[in-house]
């Protein structure tokens, strides 16, 4: 399996454990919530028996209190948390960015700061074999900051500030997008939107306890009798308990950030270094942030403080993520003292000069081959089919015309099952464009449509994946790239159906939709029947299953079973996705090469499983549609 596959489910499984870790810190700031909340509430009605809510009792009756106390502290957290929770869920990383005040980038901005970071971010995502994540920018912000969010690598958005656009340079910008899409393949956004859920819950009480102090102790109009204003001034006290159990919550929360997120801002820094092969630009970008600042002024900055690329809160008793210094002594030690000569305060005159001085040089730098594929890919592809890749409709449009045929007369034919005429006329022109593309470079414009195809409205998506179908099936044939393109497209514009039944937590629950895939690939790979044999057998021995297992029939393996195959595979469990796909690999790779048509097929299926596609060349080929 690609070191990148490897990457993605370990990180998985390290996400499970924090996640773990995350519940039971919870757990405790919720203990001690409810521990806060009781002594408090006990102390102000105590003092203030008039409310009449007694909760200053012995014996049994205290303990009937306490669980009171409990079930009322369970309920506004988990209220608090559940709407939080639906928030996130509905608009996931999307909806954390719009919160912090960013905006969309528009594809066709004007901005030469934003479309140079619509390009790095394009780059890196397609260097680094996950979707082109949406770009926001935090317009208002002029600390140097980032942040990526999102519940899975194919949903995920990278949010950046103004000040960092504008304050660093390409390869600066470069070493923080990897950074942040670090974090997008090690399921870090996941774990962090969990977090925000939370800790949301947490600070609900505050939000409670608020709302009875203004009742408490509103203004007194004089219509209230002396008696009933003892019992809301009552109310009062009980507010001021709750908002300061309330503060401990949110104190728990920043302790449980401060817990999850510190350890993986220094692995995210080492990955994107590993990535990009040039440690000196995301120093250069640390070095700016500890001279110019990274604060977010955002009321919302304290919830999402730990997505940041750096402190986003002025606290540095408490920060999220390590010192500045340490991040750049470990991730450039060569650059370490002549950048760190430049932390103190500047005045404002000296800080042109000392951008210059103390700038990075990627002179002699050698950029990874998967960041220089990239910048290649993006580079041959025409100006027009990049701007139409960015907006929902055209984006459909680009994405049917990836399938038209080269040939007029196939063309044609092909276009005749898009039924809207507008849309044909549009299909027809993009197809005639994209018709010198090869098809590496329809890939990365797939790739470039990502964002735009995720805001397609449900009916629009369902009607795209019906035209791919009707124009990979009009030549009475489907291609590899064609089931490719469909099985991507689908992934992202169809809303999955909820699992049905239990989730296959080994591979002899899905061998049988095993043996469908792998024996595609081995037969993608050889004409001849031993050969075949052989790369099945590579494939069973990296998915450890066992017994001996015999390939299936050419003709019996179609694209619609792949489909049924890689749906069931898709509903197991993270170590059977594993298996399945190290299996995948090891039959591709069987005879020391992977050819175009397998590597499109290994990309459908990463994309069909929700990982990172692993790293390798598409090209042309052909499943069979004959069914057994």
């Amino acid at each position: 399996m690609s070191r990148a596959t490897l990457d993605f489910f370990a990180a998985q499984a390290a996400a499970r454990r924090r996640t773990a870790v995350l519940a039971l810190l919870f757990a405790l700031a919720w203990v001690g919530t409810i521990a806060v909340v009781y002594g408090l509430a006990t102390l102000a009605l105590g003092l203030h028996p008039g409310l009449g809510l007694g909760l200053v009792r012995a014996g049994a009756d205290r303990t009937r209190d306490l669980l009171g106390v409990a079930g009322i502290v369970s309920l506004v957290t988990a209220g608090g948390a559940l709407v939080h929770g639906v928030r996130l869920a509905s608009g996931g990383g999307a909806s954390v960015a719009e919160l912090l005040g960013g905006t969309r980038v528009d594809a066709g901005t004007a901005d030469p700061a934003e479309r140079q970071l619509l390009n790095v971010v394009e780059e890196m995502a397609i260097a680094a074999g996950v979707p082109v994540p949406t770009v926001y920018v935090l317009a208002r912000e002029e600390g140097i900051n980032a942040f990526a969010a999102g519940f899975a690598p194919d949903r995920a958005v990278v949010a950046v500030t103004r000040g960092a656009i504008e304050a660093l340079t390409r390869d600066e910008l470069q070493g923080v997008v990897a950074h942040e899409l670090s974090h997008v393949v090690n399921s870090d956004t996941r774990l962090n939107l969990q977090l925000m859920a939370l800790v949301g819950g947490l600070t609900w009480l505050a939000l409670a306890g608020r709302f009875l102090v203004r009742i408490g102790f509103g203004r007194d109009d004089g219509r209230v009798r002396l008696r009933a204003r003892r019992s809301v001034v009552g109310l009062g006290l009980l507010g001021v308990a709750v908002w300061a159990a309330g503060s401990v919550g949110a104190f728990f929360g920043l302790l449980i950030r401060l817990a999850v997120s510190r350890t993986r801002e220094h692995l995210a820094d080492a990955e994107a270094v590993q990535f990009t092969r040039n440690p000196d630009g995301l120093a250069g970008a640390l070095a700016k942030i500890a001279r110019q600042g990274s604060v977010l002024h955002s009321p919302a900055a304290p919830e999402a403080a730990h997505l940041f690329f750096a402190d986003g809160l002025a606290s540095r008793l408490l920060a999220t993520h390590p010192p500045i210094e340490e991040r750049i002594r470990r991730i450039a030690p060569h650059l370490a003292a002549r950048l760190l000569a430049a932390l103190p305060p500047v005045p404002p005159a000296e800080e042109e000069r000392l951008a210059a001085a103390f700038a990075p040089s990627t002179a002699g730098v050698t950029l990874a081959p998967q960041v220089v594929r990239a910048r290649a890919l993006l580079a041959g592809i025409p100006p027009a089919l990049a701007v139409a890749a960015q907006a929902p409709a055209s984006a459909g449009a680009l994405a049917r015309a990836l399938l038209v045929d080269r040939d007029d007369t196939a063309r044609a034919g092909q276009l005749a099952s898009v039924q809207e005429a507008a849309l044909r006329a549009e299909v027809g022109r993009l197809g005639a464009a994209i018709s010198g593309v090869d098809r590496a470079g329809r890939m990365a414009l797939l790739d470039l449509a990502a964002p735009a195809l995720t805001r397609l409205a449900p009916a629009d998506g369902e009607a795209l994946v019906r035209d791919l179908r009707a124009l990979a099936a009009a030549d009475g044939r489907t291609s590899v790239f064609e089931w490719a393109v469909q099985r991507i497209v689908a992934r992202r514009v169809v809303p999955r159906a909820p699992r049905s039944g239990g989730r296959a937590r080994s591979v002899e629950d899905v061998q049988v939709e095993c043996l469908e895939v792998l024996s595609l690939l081995a037969w993608l790979g050889s004409s001849e029947g031993p050969s075949a044999q052989a790369a099945l057998d590579a494939g069973v021995s990296a998915l450890g299953a066992s017994g001996p297992w015999r390939i299936l029939p050419r003709g019996r393996v179609g694209a619609a079973r792949l489909e049924a195959a890689l749906t069931a595979i898709d509903a197991a469990a993270p170590r059977v996705k594993e298996r399945v796909l190290a299996a995948c690999e090891a039959c591709a790779g069987a005879d020391g090469r992977v050819i175009p048509e397998e590597g499109e097929v290994l990309r459908a299926i990463a994309a069909s499983l929700g990982v990172p596609a692993p790293r390798v060349e598409g090209g042309e080929g052909e499943v069979r549609a004959a069914e057994a």
